[in-house]
């Protein structure tokens, strides 16, 4: 029973799932006090690398986005952060919109990517 019981916790901090995944809500609520609505693209990105956020080296340009109001063109950048898991890790990703003309972010998504491994 003992070698199962450190065969269990070995195995849990090898993969360190229960200590490095975050919810949705969380991903979330991180991603909102990035504060980012209003800034420009380079200060939001300054913004996400501060809080542990890999930014894509460029700007996407011109691309169209859904929104509520209908398509609109956009300057998007996607930053992302992987949790610290071995095996299987969770990708975090914040994406600013930007309006084209001003280079002002209007909007920031947020997403999860999980993999599954087994």
């Amino acid at each position: 029973m003992l070698r199962f019981t450190l065969m269990l916790i070995s195995l849990s901090l090898l993969s360190a799932c229960a200590l490095t995944r975050v919810s949705d809500g969380a991903h979330r609520k991180e991603v909102d006090e990035l504060n980012a609505v209003g800034l420009t693209l380079e200060a939001a990105r300054a913004k996400a690398v501060e809080n542990g956020f890999a930014c894509d080296a460029q700007v996407r340009r011109n691309v169209s986005v859904a929104t509520a109001d209908g398509v609109r063109r956009s300057d998007t950048l996607e930053c992302n952060k992987t949790s610290a898991e071995l095996m299987c890790p969770q990708r975090r990703y914040v994406t600013f919109n930007a309006d084209a003309a001003s280079g002002k972010v209007y909007a920031v998504g947020a997403r999860i990517a999980r993999h599954s491994c087994f």
